[in-house]
């Protein structure tokens, strides 16, 4: 049986707002909401929910993203993280990696199995597994097994905001409470959750930066005709103005990109994203990346008001200036211009003290 109470502020779809309502339903309450169209993930999410109750090692389970956050369908997949009776880092290895052989044990009693990937993830201090199965009727679990203070840290810290506790073992004397890990003090007035990761100005700063050097690699590579990777440093560049349009606009893992902007508002796209798209073609993909110049100062203008940053103009500027001039087929260009007013418009409400893009005026 799955835990009713849990440790995070997140709902199921039904009679949902947000992941920080009050009270918020969790455990066996949030998996019976889910709709018919999630039957599969729900099948899987309760059978190992209710083996949790057997392992002395598994201390909490929780699933997000897509499900946690209300926007799943039936082709979602299930993004969860099962926590461990585990010390932190390398010496807790050995007890992490034996609750990931219990869950792998496990997966042929979730649904018929096709294949699963096991292997190590995440930051050199951290020790996380991760479990990837894929099951014959589609449905798909993408499991983190990591030592349980890794994600009471990261639930205190304000990390996760959309997961949804679907167990929880019997708090221990002298262990933080379920309630005490429920908020992480850090939400936005008006009830408004915190964002997974806070972003700040220079994460802004790092993203455009980013995308205008993917620009300028782009026009790189089409100097030497060599399409496949002009279109590759293209693709990279959109993910950056994705990025910084999800975080101008409060999605809650911006780094995600398109689908943080698809789930945040769907009819909210950056202007213009559409001709940031090409085909394998020399001219068109010199049309795509200048029409790509205009998007992404757009996009970072939008990320640095929410986000006070030191957007890179001068970089922006140069990249726009290098992909109008001579450089080969379709070097014609409609953006420039456009691309000057922003920044112009950008350094006008900096000056004011609006805000701070740059450290001179």
């Amino acid at each position: 049986m799955v835990a009713g109470q849990g440790l995070g502020p997140a709902s199921g779809r039904a009679g949902r707002d947000s992941p920080g309502d009050a009270g918020a339903l969790t455990g066996a309450a949030w998996l019976a909401a889910l709709p018919g169209e999630l039957a599969a993930q729900r099948r899987v999410m309760t059978r190992l929910a209710d083996r949790c109750q057997a392992w002395p090692l598994a201390r909490s389970l929780l699933v997000g993203c897509s499900l946690g956050r209300g926007a799943a369908d039936a082709l979602s997949d299930i993004d969860a993280v099962l926590g461990v009776d585990a010390k932190r880092g390398r010496a807790g290895a050995d007890r992490v990696e034996a609750a990931e052989a219990l869950v792998v044990a496990a997966l042929p009693e979730l649904g018929a199995l096709v294949d699963v990937l096991r292997h190590r993830t995440r930051a050199a201090d951290q020790w996380v597994r991760r479990i990837f199965a894929q099951f014959a009727d589609g449905t798909q679990l993408d499991l983190a097994v990591v030592a349980q203070a890794e994600v009471e840290e990261r639930r205190r810290g304000g990390g996760a905001p959309d997961f949804v506790p679907l167990y929880q073992a019997p708090v221990r004397a002298g262990s933080p409470t379920p309630h005490a890990l429920t908020s992480s003090g850090d939400s936005r007035p008006g009830g408004e959750p915190a964002a997974g990761y806070a972003v700040s100005g220079d994460q802004v700063r790092e993203w455009a930066f980013l995308g205008w050097c993917a620009l300028i690699d782009a026009d790189k590579y089409l100097r030497r005709d060599s399409l496949w990777e002009a279109h590759n440093r293209l693709h990279q560049a959109r993910h950056h103005i994705w990025a910084l349009w999800a975080a101008g606009h409060g999605a809650l893992y911006p780094w995600h990109g398109l689908s943080q902007v698809l789930d945040h508002d769907p009819g909210n796209l950056p202007p213009g994203i559409e001709s940031t798209v090409a085909g394998l073609d020399a001219a068109d993909l010199r049309r795509a990346a200048q029409a790509s110049t205009e998007v992404l100062a757009t996009a970072g203008a939008a990320a640095a008001l929410r986000h006070p940053a030191d957007l890179p103009t001068a970089m922006a500027a140069y990249v726009t200036r290098t992909l109008s001039g001579p450089g080969g087929p379709g070097t014609r260009n409609h953006g420039p211009l456009r691309v000057m007013v922003i920044v112009r418009a950008m350094t006008r409400i900096r000056c004011a003290g609006t805000t701070r893009w740059s450290r001179s005026c």
